[in-house]
């Protein structure tokens, strides 16, 4: 006892703050680690909610071995729980750093934190020019991934079943859909590019037809283009080296970079969390002496570790982890290299926020899905595929298992998906997977697969189920195949192919711009004789301050034409009025979609709105009521929720409608909605007050009187209290 008293008081440590410091659930810097930015903030978090006003700048001591002692902003992040200390200036590198907390803040429960003390070190070296080492090391990687020419012969061979003429840039990818067979509704979200660095990239979303409704060119590659559940779209922008944030007007409102003195951030992921938070990786480049940790290693090797923040409203970094405290650089594949000059042993490529608030994490360099506690940064546990070091996992009904995956993702129902690039796998092919993990028994159970065994991926790639069951795959660097959506049993709902670009990740959301906007946003014919002629005036109304150029229109359907000529200024918050006109030539119902333009050389920015019409002759059945078409669960609003809350649907057709709400666990907890109802929109408000806070999740099953399929969907909700 006396020379362990003698050690901590060397080491600046008491015995009740080093025993102090085990009710902490989140420290960083690790207590002990090395290889710090000197930009490094400091996070403590206890836990519990924090009374603010028992913080005081003297609370907490930091001192540099070199650099002395630090003054700087001491501050409780927006979640009340997490203490946060900025220094006002850098860490010299090198040094050790000892961070002291001292007795005096208290909980709104009245509770004392208590005391503790720490050190870690500033690393005395790291790669300054992250960035062109990043583009070489890139280049490099995707020298490996460019289409041979079977690849392009492959792609050359499709045929056009549905393809449609259009006005686009001379540059603007050319792409060709192969199948159409009754896909899910909403828009693809693309971002296609072409090496090197993606020069250039098309942020795009485009109908299943094969019509772009919004294009906007870039200079370099972009990725990751998607919408996110507060109504943003964001992707990573080459160009910018950060992610960045558009409304729904496209305009730039916000953008997102690694804190801690990281700056360019990965761009393999970026989750916008629904407290408003966001989650990213980054990637810290240090010089490793190799040579000391596998025969024949580089002396002087540029490792490439991984590291992954959460950052709150205010940009604040209150998480960080770093693969050097908790994996090691022997945990890559034997494929990767670790005598090589660059080692990139982690090489992360998704991160997703788990079902109980923890996180997951893809390492592609590692054939790994790691789960992480979001409190303590702890791994909880390791699920690997083929080449994995570090398996925890039984797998059942899969002797293939997965090879240097991407896109890992959590599903409703609890299971794992995620896209199998399988490039080490005989035979070669790339594959959709869905996993039963069983965590207590560690079991992986192979649920569902697809795959095309002629396809295959050397990197990147998407896999994401829909509400309606569909699953939508991005077949990431590969020319021979770039989208294709499928049914549970495999069935091809929809294709769709570039002829000379790769496309990182794909998406399909509902969407619609709000820069201008119809009213209303659908219009029904009813009753117009062939040869005859029905006007139909709708208000176009610019939402922005400044005026709009509406430059064309475009439909399929003949039968209906726009009276006003183009092109013609919508001015700033005005309104034009737009005579619409159905002329049917024959008997029928038809419908249309009409995208209302404004272009420019570089972008598009369309609005569409749905024509629907008949004659007086035939199909006197058909009603107003068909503009509604399709099976909604929407988000419910607001969330997260305190205690009250609204979950909006809609049947197209009458449906015996069940609307139901789970725990975290799959326990059914509320029985909203259990009734046959007719085709229309419906809302229903759930009162949470005598719930806890946590995650929900809310279903609808909706059973078609007419005997057509079931629908399903199932949404997350957040209740905090």
């Amino acid at each position: 006892m006396i020379v362990l008293l003698f050690i901590l008081l060397c080491a600046g440590l008491s015995p009740a703050q080093e025993s102090n410091i085990e009710k902490y659930q989140f420290i960083s810097p690790l207590p002990g680690s090395k290889l710090i930015m000197p930009e490094n903030n400091i996070i403590i978090r206890q836990g519990d909610i924090i009374d603010a006003t028992t913080i005081k700048e003297e609370s907490i001591e930091v001192i540099g071995s070199i650099s002395g002692l630090h003054s700087g902003e001491f501050f409780l992040s927006d979640d009340m729980r997490t203490l946060i200390f900025l220094p006002s200036i850098h860490f010299t590198k090198g040094e050790k750093v000892k961070v002291e907390l001292k007795d005096g803040i208290y909980t709104t429960d009245g509770n004392i934190l208590r005391g503790i003390s720490f050190d870690f070190m500033i690393a005395d070296s790291w790669i300054n020019n992250t960035k062109q080492v990043f583009i070489s090391s890139t280049e490099d990687l995707v020298s490996k991934l460019n289409v041979s020419y079977d690849d392009k012969k492959i792609a050359d061979s499709y045929k056009f079943t549905t393809g449609l003429q259009d006005s686009l840039p001379l540059d603007f990818p050319t792409f060709r859909i192969t199948e159409y067979n009754n896909p899910s509704e909403g828009y693809l979200f693309l971002a296609p590019y072409h090496w090197p660095q993606g020069n250039p990239c098309y942020l795009t979303i485009v109908s299943n037809e094969g019509v772009p409704i919004f294009y906007r060119r870039m200079p370099k590659g972009c990725y990751d283009f998607k919408l996110n559940h507060n109504g943003l779209l964001t992707y990573y922008d080459w160009n910018r080296w950060k992610f960045i944030a558009l409304d729904s007007s496209y305009s730039v409102v916000d953008s997102y970079a690694a804190g801690n003195g990281y700056g360019n951030p990965d761009l393999h992921d970026l989750q916008i969390l629904p407290n408003g938070h966001a989650l990213l990786m980054t990637r810290d480049w240090h010089t490793v002496r190799m040579d000391t940790i596998v025969p024949g290693g580089d002396t002087a090797a540029v490792v490439i570790g991984q590291i992954i923040q959460e950052l709150d409203e205010t940009k604040n970094v209150i998480f960080q982890w770093r693969s050097w405290d908790h994996f090691k650089i022997t945990d890559a594949t034997e494929d990767i290299d670790l005598t090589a000059h660059t080692i990139d042993y982690v090489h992360g490529n998704a991160i997703e926020v788990d079902y109980d608030s923890h996180i997951l994490l893809s390492s592609r360099h590692m054939d790994e899905i790691t789960k992480i506690d979001r409190q303590t940064g702890e791994i909880i546990w390791r699920f690997g595929g083929i080449k994995s070091r570090n398996n925890q996992f039984l797998f059942i009904n899969d002797l293939r298992t997965f090879s240097h995956q991407h896109d890992i993702r959590r599903l409703p129902n609890g299971n794992i998906t995620l896209f199998n690039n399988g490039n080490y796998l005989i035979p070669r092919y790339s594959s959709s997977l869905e996993y039963y993990l069983d965590e207590q028994n560690k079991t992986a159970t192979l649920i569902w697969e697809y795959h095309d065994k002629s396809i295959y991926s050397r990197g990147e790639g998407s896999s994401r189920r829909l509400n309606d069951g569909h699953t939508l795959l991005g077949w990431g660097a590969n020319l021979a195949q770039s989208v294709t959506e499928v049914l549970y049993n495999g069935t091809k709902t929809f294709e769709l192919i570039y002829d000379s670009s790769y496309n990182y990740r794909a998406f399909r959301f509902p969407w619609k711009t709000n820069l201008f906007v119809t009213n209303p946003d659908s219009i029904f014919f009813e009753s117009v004789p062939v040869g005859d002629s029905a006007i139909i005036s709708v208000d176009l109304i610019n939402n922005s301050a400044d005026p709009v150029e509406i430059t064309g229109y475009y439909n399929l359907n003949e039968d209906y034409l726009v009276e006003n000529p183009v092109p013609f200024t919508l001015p700033a918050f005005g309104n034009v009025s737009l005579d619409i006109k159905f002329k049917p030539s024959d008997d029928g119902y038809f419908k249309d979609y009409l995208h209302i333009r404004s272009d420019t050389e570089t972008s598009r920015i369309a609005q569409v709105m749905i024509l629907a019409g008949r004659t007086d002759t035939i199909f006197s059945t058909v009603t107003e009521d068909e503009i509604i078409y399709n099976y909604v669960l929407e988000q419910n609003y607001p969330n997260p929720f305190n205690p009250n809350t609204t979950i909006r649907y809609t049947i197209p057709t009458q449906s015996t409608v069940r609307l139901r709400v789970y725990n975290s666990i799959g326990e059914n907890i509320a029985d909203l909605i259990d009734a046959n109802q007719n085709a229309d929109s419906y809302k229903i408000n759930w009162d949470a007050g005598n719930f806890a806070s946590g995650i929900y999740l809310y279903s609808i099953e909706a059973i078609p009187s007419d005997g057509t399929e079931i629908f399903r969907s199932v949404r997350k909700m957040i209740l905090l209290k």
